[in-house]
């Protein structure tokens, strides 16, 4: 760590993954200074407001235009006072910024987050988080069979590779602080497109070891059932009924004896029956509200059981309310309802978020630095 004992964290990027790296070391106690490049200086949707409000509140805001002269010189720097770089974006972008130069020996840990990673053949594609997961095998297996595939709106795959680059990160830090002696500057490649692989649960075993190509089928899971969602009442209800459980379902179901029924009594027997047990979960369950399924579900049968929630509903939901998960973010003339930490220390309240902050002149950041290091 710096000789300012204050961990310090240089983000620089446009497509969320370093952003939200960098919200979490804001969120658990870093100085994040945000350099807004490029198209981040333009003026914002009021969406793109509330989006900028989510991942940079709490950090200190610098405006750098790469166009002008000098601005790399700006960059290198601010660099040289901070413990942390996160940058994300296209390599050849990167490459433009200096990235593997940024920052020095003074530098504990850089890290770069982009579509393909720094090297391979692909390294100087672009990519985006819908045409990642599509080239990544995960488009392949949303949907149903015979319709076209569905994809995940928004930032997912950027947001998880700026977790794996955040998790990256504080686990090098932790080996720099428990040296000795000073150690050389990490360098981390984080390639989303290597996310989208990561995410794939079993599906690349099952090719493995045992040679089958998992394909897109709607709510079956394929290969155990029901782990689905089931329509009821007043919208739709999930269970996973897993060999553990499958006993504890047929009594949900009010129907023991399947637990004993040929058609049902092994994990291969309900994938391949899985229409019938469908239609007996629908007559058994189907008239019920998604309330009377929670009750029965996870209060008397003590099952897996959830109902597909709608955004306002989690909203008010009294659950993350009593634990006080969710946050409020004001910046004036905008308010924000935003999703706290997804851990904190047991004992210890929900971390802040953080709150707006001007942006500040480069200059004068690096002016009111300069003596923690001995350079300007």
């Amino acid at each position: 760590m710096s000789e300012h004992n204050l961990l310090r964290v240089l983000e620089i990027g446009t497509e969320g993954a370093a952003g939200y790296a960098g919200k979490l070391f804001s969120r658990w106690g870093a100085e994040v200074v945000r350099v807004d490049t490029g198209s981040s200086l333009a003026v914002p949707t009021r969406l793109a407001r509330a989006t900028d409000l989510y991942l940079h509140a709490g950090k200190a805001r610098i405006a750098v235009n790469l166009e002008n002269t000098g601005s790399l010189e700006v960059l290198r720097r601010l660099a040289d006072h901070c413990d942390v770089i996160l940058v994300d974006g296209a390599a050849p972008a990167l490459d433009e910024i200096g990235f593997e130069t940024l920052g020095g020996a003074r530098s504990q840990v850089r890290v770069a987050i982009t579509p393909f990673g720094l090297t391979g053949p692909h390294r100087d594609w672009q990519g985006a988080s819908n045409v990642l997961l599509a080239m990544g095998g995960q488009t392949y297996l949303m949907g149903d069979e015979d319709r076209a595939p569905l994809t995940m709106p928004g930032r997912y795959l950027a947001y998880q590779a700026g977790q794996f680059a955040y998790t990256a990160a504080v686990a090098c830090l932790r080996n720099h602080a428990k040296a000795d002696d000073p150690l050389p500057t990490d360098n981390l490649d984080v390639s989303q497109y290597e996310v989208a692989q990561t995410l794939h649960q079993f599906t690349n075993v099952m090719w493995t070891f045992g040679g089958n190509v998992r394909s897109r089928h709607g709510n079956n899971f394929g290969v155990i059932h029901p782990i689905t969602m089931y329509p009821c009442r007043d919208g739709w209800f999930a269970v996973n009924a897993d060999p553990i459980f499958w006993d504890t379902f047929t009594v949900m179901l009010n129907r023991p004896e399947l637990a004993a029924d040929p058609r049902f009594n092994s994990v291969a027997a309900r994938v391949e029956n899985a229409e019938a047990l469908d239609a007996i979960v629908a007559e058994e369950l189907g008239p019920k509200s998604r309330a009377e399924l929670m009750e029965l579900g996870q209060v008397k049968c003590r099952m897996p059981t959830g109902v597909l929630s709608t955004l306002r509903e989690l909203l008010d939901d009294p659950h993350l309310t009593a634990r006080d998960f969710w946050q409020t973010l004001d910046a004036g003339d905008l308010q924000l309802k935003t999703p706290g930490s997804p851990f904190r220390f047991v004992g210890e309240a929900m971390p802040s978020p953080g709150t707006p902050r001007p942006p500040v002149d480069a200059t004068e950041w690096l002016a009111a630095t300069a003596g923690e290091r001995g350079h300007a």
